[in-house]
């Protein structure tokens, strides 16, 4: 992977033939500033880099910017970079900078936590006493005086110096560290750095070198007709996509006119058979009310029957208990004439004849092979163009389930 970082110059035009020197003296020079940086504490790193701001615009200077900007020009508290008003840098006694709204911050958290104390300290004057969050040193401060602590001018310059600074990108050597790219091996169509071309791709090891300037001018046309051809075949998938996209809303629109027209032909036929299914039940009904109907009739006859002889009966008892031969004679009459009509005849009963009924579905195998043979789905092609060439296909497939 190559690492990239951002570098600073002014000015950033070197000779092509010198830049081999001009990074070994850069490498050099960011190494002693690392060993300062390292050596040195708090103002001291500032200080060092300051000292030396008027030699570095005068010549190229390779580092790294996000770096740079945590170490100097953002504040140490809230980690926000200085900016005018709010954020502007505030120089301490111990010549630690912070920015304004963290120390008036810090002032008053102190403020609160004193007035958490005994009432007997509530009356104090409004200075407190303050920590730099660096070192610790204490100092005792009120909130304008805070304010009219010096700004850190130094930290101003920086950062008028990088927002002044021409910027460019160097992309360094992954296998040599802080080589940049500067050469282009042509074989192996790869940039390398200025270790690269005396160790792995050496001129007598089959591998041309060349500038990277050079290998630039000679690859730019081949570089812009393969971003031409790149565009120009993302523009035609993406409008195949578009095309396949708008075949999917359609076949959306398809599914719903496809399935509204087999519920209504299902529909039609649930109909018909709602309706012959209403037939046949109304004739059930007929027909047991019917045979209801003559049931009840010999029900109610043989009641009647029966009633008859329970009055033939008490007579008969009745006249015999009162010894009125009369009575008991015509009673006895009235009984043969019943005993002489004819018996009547419960099938249900004599014969043990009962009638019922049961349905029988006709030419059931036959219709439901005609049901599960109902309907087809047809697919057809359709060619897809300008509406004036639009056409489709009248050849129908049959879809079956598998």
């Amino acid at each position: 992977m190559l690492r990239s970082k951002v570098c600073k110059s002014r000015p950033n035009t070197l000779p092509r033939m010198a830049k081999a020197a001009y990074y070994e003296r850069e490498e050099a020079a960011m190494k002693e500033e690392l060993a300062a940086k390292e050596s040195n504490h708090g103002l001291k790193k500032n200080e060092g880099i300051y000292s030396s701001l008027t030699a570095l615009n005068k010549r190229s200077m390779v580092l790294d910017e996000e770096n740079f900007e945590d170490v100097f020009l953002r504040c140490n508290v809230c980690k926000d970079r200085f900016s005018e008003p709010d954020k502007s840098p505030k120089i301490l006694n111990c010549h630690h900078s912070f920015c304004l709204a963290c120390l008036l911050q810090l002032f008053k958290t102190e403020c609160e936590y004193r007035h958490t104390l005994t009432p007997s300290l509530r009356g104090m004057p409004t200075a407190v006493t303050l920590h730099c969050p660096t070192c610790r040193h204490s100092f005792i401060s009120t909130e304008d005086n805070l304010k009219q602590l010096p700004t850190d001018h130094r930290i101003v310059q920086l950062m008028d110096f990088v927002k002044n600074t021409d910027r460019y990108t160097v992309t360094f050597c992954s296998k040599h560290d802080m080589q940049p790219l500067n050469f282009f091996c042509e074989p192996c169509i790869k940039p390398v750095c200025r270790d690269c071309t005396v160790i792995d791709h050496r001129e007598n090891g089959g591998h041309l070198v060349m500038d990277l300037e050079q290998a630039m001018q000679k690859y730019t046309p081949i570089l812009n007709r393969a971003l031409s051809e790149m565009q120009s075949e993302s523009k035609s998938l993406d409008e195949k996509r578009v095309a396949l996209e708008d075949s999917l809303r359609r076949l959306d629109r398809t599914k719903v006119d496809l399935l509204q027209q087999i519920h209504q032909a299902f529909n039609k036929i649930r109909l018909s058979i709602a309706e012959r299914e209403r037939e046949m039940c109304d004739m059930a009904d007929s027909e047991v009310s019917k045979e209801k109907s003559k049931i009840h009739e010999k029900i109610k006859l043989l009641k009647s029957r029966s009633a008859n002889l329970v009055e033939h009966s008490k007579s008969l008892q009745q006249a015999k208990d009162e010894s009125n031969v009369e009575d008991m004679f015509r009673t006895h009459q009235q009984y043969r004439e019943y005993r002489a009509s004819p018996p009547i005849k419960v099938k249900e009963v004599d014969d043990g004849i009962l009638t019922t009924f049961s349905f029988t579905p006709r030419d059931e195998a036959g219709l439901a092979s005609k049901l599960s043979n109902f309907g087809i789905i047809c697919a057809k092609t359709e060619h897809i163009g300008p509406s004036s060439t639009r056409t489709r296909s009248s050849s129908c497939t049959r879809l079956s389930r598998r």
